[in-house]
């Protein structure tokens, strides 16, 4: 029975770059056929790393997928974006420039910089080109031929491999999952080897440390989340308590207007039962007070008998 590790790592394939860190890992036979098929021409590399981390100036740090060198100086940086939305030129464009970081040393002249080349292999169109494979060439060292180029960003579509050319054969044999169905031998065993051989069990390290990695994201997410609401659920409830402070100033304010229309109204009342009380002691007509103070004559009658007065 297939461990949890095994079943992830089954399902793999060189498009998955934790999968080709490993089984590219100081492979430079293998990193020579990736190159040479891409440029089209015999490429012998000499040296590579996987995963090299590389910090300007200012600590800005980018890890390269697959840092070569080749036995004539020339740098190779490879890339793998299943997303090809963050394989941009400017960002590979950038991961060229920073090479100058690795490669120049003190006393190296301007001429003697040697030529850089970022392959970066794409889940669809990354250049959007329309094309599955496309070059960006910087031309800037001059020579007694002119100005030639020192660096290339070539983009290789891996979706567009339904051909029997070199990079179609490539493309199929990068995203295929089942190592024995590579058409190259030497990518075939290099993926054996990660899957079933001696670099299984850095696999499966790696991809637990993944896991561990990403159970710790979606726990400092799930704490993000956790205290994005508390912050929402204090701001509601503070909100809430405003409202409730609000209400109560209103129904104070409302209570207050009450009291003072009922005293103005007890004034009032008050002020017509004493012209009232005058208009009868000055044996003023009924009809002639029911039309001043606009009431009827039984609600005259009525007033002036709670007053005692006799009309």
């Amino acid at each position: 029975m297939l461990s949890k590790e095994e079943k992830i790592l089954k399902n793999m394939c060189l498009m998955d770059d934790t999968f080709m860190t490993v089984a590219l890992d100081g492979n430079t036979e293998a990193i020579s056929i990736l190159v040479s098929t891409v440029l089209q021409r015999k490429v012998t590399i000499i040296s590579a790393t996987t995963q090299k981390t590389v910090l300007n100036t200012r600590g800005k740090k980018i890890i390269m997928d697959v840092f070569a060198v080749d036995d004539h100086g020339n740098v190779y940086v490879i890339e793998v974006e299943n997303n090809p939305t963050r394989a941009k030129v400017p960002r590979m464009q950038y991961y060229s420039d920073m090479v100058s970081n690795i490669i120049v040393q003190s006393g190296t002249t301007y001429s003697q910089i040697p030529n850089r080349t970022v392959i970066c292999f794409t889940r669809g169109d990354g250049a959007k080109t329309g094309q599955s494979l496309s070059r960006s060439v910087t031309k800037w060292k001059n020579t007694d031929q002119g100005v030639i180029p020192y660096g290339e960003i070539i983009y290789v579509n891996v979706k567009e491999n339904q051909g029997n050319d070199p990079i179609s054969v490539l493309c199929r044999d990068l995203v295929q999952k089942d190592y024995r169905k590579i058409v190259n031998p030497v990518l075939r065993e290099s993926c054996r080897r990660t899957k079933k051989g001696d670099r299984k069990e850095i696999m499966c390290d790696k991809i637990r440390q993944l896991q561990a990695e990403t159970r710790k994201e979606e726990r400092a997410r799930a704490a993000q989340r956790e205290k994005k609401l508390k912050m929402e659920i204090e701001k509601a409830n503070k909100r809430a308590e405003e409202q409730k402070k609000e209400a109560e100033r209103q129904n104070q304010e409302a209570e207050s207007l009450k009291k003072e229309l009922e005293r103005a109204r007890q004034e009032a009342e008050q002020e017509r039962n004493i012209y009232l009380r005058g208009m009868i002691e000055a044996n003023i007509p009924v009809e002639s007070i029911c039309a001043v103070l606009h009431m009827s004559v039984d609600a005259v009658r009525k007033q002036a008998f709670l007053l005692g007065c006799v009309l």
